[in-house]
């Protein structure tokens, strides 16, 4: 069945910032380097179809599925986040959600009735900051963090007091509905905020799959998110959000930008990862602006702006270090220190000389365990050199 989308797999490709390596000039199809297994221009992107293909890998679908896949989201988060960017908020596709228009793989977990609803005029409207942080933080509160997960966070580099700053819990293993009944009792709304949901008119909470649950805070401190690090990936993801859009009462959680430190501060750090950014404060004191992936930079503008009026001077693009040599993490990377840029703000890069210590938090941990000089700073024509 045709559908119509309101954009096209070119656009897809533009926001998720992928290495075009070629393009056939008459049908607009365009080989690119593969998100998934990483293998340069094995990835088809089939311009009429709007579907794409890797040819080592094999891994395929539409143009929604692909922005989903890769940034961790589901197909419905990724519709409604494509239409954000590009402004096409109130289109509708007329089919579903996997986002290619003759046939594809589809997302198993998102059917078109699905779709229907979550574009629907008539959408749950995402609870207010306040009403969601304190749902999260009532429900944090309620929690407890397992023996294993406290070991992990530990041997990350946290201490035993922010571990508990941070509000780090494991996920339940039954007594969701009873969390919830508490909450409500305890005077907090539960409409709108995302994880939260009705079923044959109780409230429920999508805390299933086993793992850590990382709180997301905005520069005012308010929770805005959960993340869950979960204890065995799936589809290789390690991360998912608490989030549910395709449900009675619920709403999507976003894709928030968690931030540590002092708000008027003169230097941020900005990174990926809320994880990364805590434990590389907890070392250092020093600020981290954390986005939830290297490609996401939905929310940024925002954050800047704010940052600017509290005074800031010099932001640090502190991917991981392999930015030096993957194309597609370096031109993020690229990416993201021009739109710091564009607000008239010193952007610098955060290298270090140890390739083997992946992340900002994996050398500040290795400095803290050997007094190592700070990390050095460079502009960012040296650090593309490198």
């Amino acid at each position: 069945m045709a559908r119509s989308f309101p954009f096209t797999i070119r656009q897809v490709a533009k926001i998720l910032g992928l290495i075009v390596r070629y393009e056939n000039q008459h049908n607009g199809n365009m080989d690119i380097d593969c998100p998934f297994c990483k293998k340069e221009s094995k990835l088809n992107l089939n311009a009429a179809n709007n579907i794409y293909r890797c040819n080592y890998c094999d891994d395929k679908g539409g143009m929604v599925q692909l922005y989903g896949k890769v940034l961790g989201i589901s197909n419905s988060e990724a519709y409604r986040e494509i239409c954000e960017v590009l402004g096409c908020n109130n289109a509708k596709p007329t089919d579903n959600v996997s986002g290619n228009s003759n046939g594809g793989d589809n997302d198993t977990d998102y059917s078109s009735s699905v779709l229907a609803k979550n574009v629907s005029s008539k959408a749950i409207t995402r609870a207010g900051s306040n009403t969601t942080h304190q749902a999260y933080s009532m429900l944090i509160s309620m929690l407890n963090l397992a023996n294993p997960h406290k070991e992990y966070l530990l041997g990350r580099g946290l201490s035993p007091g922010l571990i508990d700053k941070a509000g780090y819990k494991s996920v339940p293993a039954f007594g969701q509905q009873g969390l919830c009944a508490k909450l409500l009792q305890s005077g907090c709304v539960l409409e709108g905020v995302p994880g939260f949901y009705r079923s044959n008119g109780e409230w429920n909470v999508k805390l299933k799959a086993p793992g850590i649950i990382i709180p997301i805070c905005g520069i005012d401190g308010k929770i805005s998110g959960l993340q869950i690090r979960l204890n065995k990936p799936i589809n290789s993801r390690k991360y998912i959000w608490l989030s549910s859009p395709d449900l009675d009462g619920g709403a999507s959680s976003g894709s928030p930008i968690h931030f540590i430190g002092d708000p008027a501060a003169k230097r941020i750090y900005v990174t990926d990862g809320a994880l990364k950014g805590n434990v590389a404060h907890g070392l250092t004191g020093y600020t981290f602006a954390c986005l939830p992936g290297v490609k996401s930079l939905n929310g940024l503008d925002g954050l800047i702006s704010s940052l600017k009026a509290n005074g800031a001077k010099e932001i640090l693009e502190a991917f991981d270090i392999h930015k030096l040599t993957d194309n597609q993490l370096g031109a993020s990377a690229a990416k993201l220190r021009e739109k710091i840029a564009s607000y008239g703000l010193k952007v610098t890069s955060a290298i270090w000389g140890d390739n083997s210590l992946k992340g900002i938090d994996d050398y500040f941990l290795s400095r803290a365990k050997t007094q190592k000089n700070h990390v050095y700073n460079v502009n960012i024509q040296a650090a593309i050199a490198v």
